[in-house]
């Protein structure tokens, strides 16, 4: 398949004029969808991931999660440089496993333990964009908290598909659910800011 032409950078949307902005950055940068990928299995006895990653005394996704920081910096700085007069809202990621329980093994092939270490990796990397947008003074949307109970293991209240998605969206991202309750997320904080 030929790839598309390739999109401009999305900083060169923003003006003096730009009142809103938001962004969601990270999980692409850790690898999030190819991490959980390959913490699936298919055998019920089968070691997990979570050595992969935790090993030697370091916890790489913790270490991949850190080093996004100074990026989201610069992302965050830019944002601002290029639209002063915006109202910034730097949008989190939602609930994608069980919030709690050990996941829903085989439906999504993640051994038990893997849903309780890779839950924590979610809930590090949300803390951390939560840290940032504060130090650079944007609004942080929690969109986690109303997407409890709505996970790849919720069946048809998920907003989030699986490995295998049963519904139109890529796999380990919102459908369209998902995407409408983060969008009624993100405007109900946009509007709550804006207006205050």
């Amino acid at each position: 398949m030929t790839p598309g032409p390739a999109n401009p950078a999305q900083l060169s949307a923003l003006d003096g004029q730009t009142k809103v902005v938001t962004l969601t950055v990270g999980g692409n940068d850790i690898g999030f969808t190819d991490i959980v990928k390959n913490c699936a299995v298919s055998l019920p006895w089968d070691a997990g991931c979570k050595g992969d990653y935790v090993h030697d005394g370091r916890d790489e996704l913790s270490e991949k999660i850190a080093a996004v920081a100074p990026k989201l910096d610069k992302a965050l700085t830019d944002v601002k440089a290029k639209a002063p007069r915006a109202k910034a809202f730097l949008v989190g990621y939602p609930t994608v496993l069980p919030e709690t329980g050990t996941g829903c093994y085989p439906v999504v092939p993640i051994l038990p333990a893997d849903v309780v270490y890779l839950r924590a990796k979610v809930k590090e990397l949300n803390a951390m964009l939560q840290a940032r947008a504060a130090k650079a003074g944007i609004t942080y949307v929690d969109v986690a908290t109303p997407s409890i109970g709505h996970d790849f293991c919720a069946g048809s209240a998920k907003w989030v598909e699986g490995l295998v998605p049963t519904n139109v969206a890529a796999p380990v991202h919102p459908n369209a659910a998902g995407m409408r309750a983060t969008a009624a997320t993100v405007a109900a904080k946009v509007n709550q800011v804006v207006t205050s």
